[in-house]
């Protein structure tokens, strides 16, 4: 059947952004297929209960179909919604959580007001005089111009550094170049992954700190291993400081190269503010943070909260968590360096309120279970995965009456969708 070309309707949208389409009873996914579209479909690989197929010709288009405003959108793995106008995805969202979260009660999606040049972190991988992004489901490099939503700056950083890489012979010995730029105060940090530590940066260094004012950190990362991961162990500073501050709501944060924090910061303190009012947080409420990287929603809850206790397994995380409580003069919060999935008991005992912000392989059972034994009263859960979200909710359900599930796009263009929900006590 491979090759072949069948005329088949859109029912349905998959998990990771492909278009279902229905032809002769076979289930085909399609990419760039969009639901209710009606298209002719190229079969490019069979399986033995479905298919995957390109669209050959587009005979019913869908009213939210748009042309992609980006050149490389249908060769680039980043946007999976490029060619779908922004209302309608927000809806798409909220489909596709409500499939997968079936029992419980999805809201619509809170979205960004401006959906653009929103990412305040970019990686770039170089690789045989390229540098781009890889292609989706390979290691090819598709390069770019401009980034839709990538910031402003970084995206002209990044085309200057094409050229002058070059010319200093410098662009075989990098895997990865890694910018992050801090929305509110406009410092912006530049990271060279290389292969090996001992080259001569000082035209890079020079020319980009003439040309960008607001370059605060430049930094070399070594990575001789041959992984997917992106980070080394060992770093150097060659410019400036080992981190840059952004602030939200008030609140300053140190930034380093390994720290995490929301790549999308407007949505954020939108995320933070529902995290507030789910949690019906007072002066007298003590508060457990878990999984709180650099310590972003413990410092945003000290103001509201008698006191804080973050829990990381990152050191790095942990140690800039403090720092960044002492920056802010906030004497309510303290870091623990643990494992928040493991022995969390002695935190839990004497805490109102747990907030838990997992990666997304979600809780684990332990964890489940010591919430349930230390009866805690209130739990509100931010989760980055559907999946784990609703296999965790489902064991909780027993014990926990389990709030509205608000969404909230982190990710405008892509397929992923934060989501926040309260589970109180039975």
């Amino acid at each position: 059947m491979k090759n072949q070309i069948v005329r088949g309707k859109c029912v349905d949208m998959s998990v990771d952004g492909q278009g279902i389409a229905k032809a002769d009873g076979l289930v085909i996914f399609v990419k760039g297929l969009i639901k209710d579209e009606e298209a002719d479909i190229k079969i490019i690989a069979e399986k033995k209960n479905y298919a995957y197929g390109i669209i050959d010709k587009l005979i019913t288009p869908s009213i939210h179909r748009s042309n992609p405003d980006c050149p490389i959108a249908y060769k680039c793995g980043g946007c999976d919604y490029r060619h779908i106008d922004y209302d309608y995805q927000l809806i798409l969202k909220k489909e596709l959580l409500i499939n997968t979260l079936k029992g419980f009660n999805v809201l619509n999606v809170i979205g960004d007001d401006n959906p653009f040049y929103y990412r305040n972190k970019i990686q770039i991988p170089v690789n045989n005089h390229k540098f781009g992004f890889y292609r989706k489901n390979s290691n090819d490099i598709v390069e770019f111009d401009d980034c839709l939503i990538e910031s402003e700056i970084a995206n002209k950083i990044i085309s200057d550094l094409k050229k002058i890489l070059v010319d200093e012979n410098l662009d075989s010995y990098i895997r990865h170049i890694l910018i992050k730029h801090a929305k509110a105060t406009n410092q912006i940090m530049v990271c060279f992954i290389v292969r090996k530590m001992n080259l001569n940066f000082d035209n890079v260094v020079t020319y980009l700190t003439s040309e960008y004012p607001d370059i605060k950190s430049i930094m070399l990362n070594l990575n001789d291993k041959d992984t997917n991961v992106i980070l080394g162990t060992e770093e150097k500073v060659l410019y400036g400081d080992s981190y840059i501050i952004d602030e939200f709501d008030g609140i300053k944060v140190k930034i380093s190269l390994k720290s995490f924090y929301q790549v999308n910061s407007g949505q954020m303190l939108k995320l933070y503010n529902k995290v507030k009012e789910l949690s019906g947080v007072d002066k007298d409420t003590r508060v457990l943070d878990l999984y709180c990287g650099i310590g972003t929603i413990s410092l945003f809850m000290s103001r509201y909260a008698k006191s804080v206790t973050g829990v990381e397994i990152v050191e790095a995380a942990v140690n800039n968590a403090k720092e960044n409580a002492k920056l802010n003069n906030i004497n309510n919060c303290d870091f623990i360096l643990a494992d928040a999935g493991k022995n969390m008991d002695m935190y839990l005992k004497d805490k109102d309120l747990v907030i838990v912000d997992p990666p997304r392989k979600g809780i684990t059972e332990e964890l489940i279970n010591s919430f349930i034994e230390n009866r805690i009263k209130k739990i509100v859960y931010v989760s980055c995965n559907p999946a784990t979200l609703a296999r965790d909710l489902d064991i909780m359900k027993e014990y926990y009456e389990i709030g509205d599930i608000q969404p909230v796009d982190m990710f405008p263009f892509t397929r992923h969708c934060e989501a926040v929900v309260s589970l109180t006590i039975k």
